[in-house]
């Protein structure tokens, strides 16, 4: 499920607490706050469980649909989408310059 990854960032540091003791007060293990903190990306469980450590409710930490894009568009999915297209398209016109140079 989608998290709102800048909101649990925000609850963590204002708290004073370190991804681990993040994840020890969840039972969960750290890669999973790094992932959840990084994409925006967690189970129900471990959205529960960010809820009870936090003292709020669970749909605070859920992103709605109105704000999605917003929320993840710096995360490191859509910027290596951008790096692939472009290394695509560049490939591309290579291939075009190079067949037209050899057919000529």
């Amino acid at each position: 499920m989608q998290l709102n990854l800048h909101l649990i960032k925000q609850l963590r540091n204002e708290r004073g607490w370190t991804q681990q003791q993040l994840a020890d007060i969840c039972a969960v293990s750290l890669r999973t706050v790094q992932r959840v903190e990084m994409q925006g990306v967690g189970s129900l469980e471990t959205c529960k469980a960010l809820a009870a450590a936090f003292v709020i409710e669970r749909e605070h930490l859920l992103v709605r649909p109105d704000n999605a894009n917003d929320l993840n568009s710096t995360g490191p999915l859509p910027r290596l989408s951008l790096w692939i297209g472009g290394a695509f398209a560049l490939g591309l016109t290579a291939g075009m310059l190079l067949t037209l140079l050899l057919s000529s």
